[in-house]
């Protein structure tokens, strides 16, 4: 660890102030304000005490940290789950599922409620109310569920993770619920299943052909775990009200780097998007990762469609509207490559949109460096784009750090790449969403120089802009009678 060097905070993504943070939890939009709940630590810089954190936001990309909302007990920690926001008669009415993770080994889910915007809780008297006696049922999503005769009712799915299988539950009045089926298992074995979603979106954007979504993370276990560790995927099928099917039996991968886990979508998102945050680590080295004296890190905010891409229904994750629209308003340049590469300098809290015709420039390649000995190489190749992050500061993280990411990115015409580097968090976003590549990246405090190079004499389109950070804006929904008083309320 001493050759590792600390790396910088990112300023358009949400960290904690300090201490250990994993999954998102609890995401809801509500009275104007989009909450994150998440997995925490409040006593330290590591995994353990697990309690559910909180954070506000008014435009998913300054947050304001508030006091612990659901802290663990003697016997019993707060795992994973879901909020959902209901109508009451003096404004909305929060309910939370979370997995209580007992000193025992049972886990079983339980229940609270908030009537204050999220910000104090009362626990349900019955807890846990859905218990299976197992040792490894958890993550509950609660989902809303529109039948055919116009009635809503609520879907809870949970997993049995070591089964590979999850769950289905229905209910009339979030309170007593009834099981309706189980899917699975499914694709690889050797890993756990957690945290799905259930995500219902129209095909190529037509509302007569509504799909939906189930969406997984898997973590490898066992004496011979896969070294590349936890990731997502995703199966696309059909859902009516009772169970899950699908006509493939192929789990795909929902990003193609290593530190993107445990997403889950907003419940009540204005105009009903599906809007996605995950966690960017990676089980196989997130203790290990140098950042002080904060520990983890949630992703951009992923608005997601589905697609025909390479005639197959296809998640498309694009970037959050603030990132786009900072895009928008700075001017695009091109520049001819020729024999010689072009560099361009970034601030590492920055935005870089490439656009080019490899029928004409050939294979590009991108690398990104730092202060620090580590980088990272970008290259389009045939319709192939690997990222590759290497040096000894990369070797210094852990073992299994340095690595190659590989994802299809469809050619037959020009190739757009969207990169978003934020301190040590690199997001890649290939022709508008149709793949993606999330990977931490130590490359110091910056400034970065992007070197790009072409195969071939052609032009290259870019737009590059300086994600500024202004830590004085406040959530202007945030109440301050709720600032933290360990935790500083302070926007990122």
């Amino acid at each position: 660890m001493s050759d590792v060097p600390v790396v910088p905070r990112p300023t358009f993504h949400f960290t904690p102030q300090r201490n250990w943070m994993n999954d998102p939890n609890g995401l809801v939009h509500d009275r104007g304000r989009w909450h994150l709940f998440y997995q925490f630590n409040p006593e330290g810089s590591e995994w353990g005490n697990t309690s559910w954190g909180h954070a506000t936001s008014s435009d998913l990309q300054h947050w304001t940290e508030h006091p612990v909302a659901l802290r663990f007990r003697d016997g019993e920690q707060i795992f994973s789950g879901s909020i959902v926001s209901t109508p009451a008669e003096d404004g909305t009415e929060l309910t939370a599922y979370y997995t209580s993770a007992y000193a025992d080994g049972r886990q079983a889910q339980s229940r609270a409620t908030s009537n204050d915007g999220g910000f104090t809780w009362e626990l349900d008297v019955d807890n846990p109310v859905l218990d299976r006696g197992t040792s490894a049922f958890r993550d509950p999503k609660v989902i809303r569920y529109t039948d055919e005769a116009g009635r809503l009712r609520w879907i809870l799915l949970a997993v049995e993770a070591e089964d590979r299988q999850v769950h289905f539950y229905t209910s009339d009045d979030l309170r007593s619920w009834e099981h309706a089926s189980a899917f699975g298992p499914l694709g690889p074995t050797g890993v756990v299943w957690e945290c799905p979603d259930l995500v219902p979106l129209p095909l190529d954007g037509d509302p007569d052909d509504m799909r939906w979504v189930l969406i997984l993370s898997t973590n490898p276990v066992g004496d011979d775990a896969d070294r590349d560790g936890s990731s997502m995927s995703y199966v696309v099928g059909r859902f009516d009200g009772t169970r899950f099917t699908t006509d493939s039996a192929e789990l795909v991968r929902l990003d193609s780097g290593r530190d993107f886990y445990a997403g889950v979508t907003f419940d009540n998102a204005p105009q009903g998007a599906a809007i996605m945050v995950g966690w960017m680590s990676n089980w196989r080295y997130a203790e290990a990762f140098p950042s002080t004296p904060w520990k983890g890190a949630m992703s951009l905010p992923r608005q997601l469609a589905l697609h025909t891409v390479r005639g197959r229904p296809r998640l498309v994750q694009r970037p959050p509207a603030f990132l786009l629209e900072q895009l928008t308003h700075a001017a695009r340049a091109t520049v001819v490559i020729a024999e010689q590469p072009v560099e361009l300098s970034l601030s590492g809290h920055s935005v870089l949109d490439l656009r080019w015709d490899p029928a004409t420039t050939g294979n590009l390649s991108v690398r990104l460096h730092g202060d620090a000995d580590a980088c990272v190489e970008l290259e389009h190749s045939g319709g192939t784009l690997r990222v590759t992050r290497r040096g000894s500061a990369a070797e210094a993280v852990h073992v299994d750090f340095p690595s190659t990411s590989v994802t299809e990115v469809a050619t037959g015409g020009p190739v757009q790449l969207l990169l978003s580097l934020d301190g040590p968090l690199l997001e890649i976003f290939a022709n508008h969403g149709e793949a993606t590549v999330s990977n931490l990246v130590p490359l110091g405090r910056g400034p970065i120089v992007a070197t790009v190079c072409t195969e071939r004499r052609g032009a290259v389109a870019y737009t590059a802009v300086d994600v500024a950070s202004d830590e004085s804006i406040p959530d202007p929904a945030a109440t301050p009678l709720h600032a933290p008083q360990d935790h500083p309320a302070t926007a990122l």
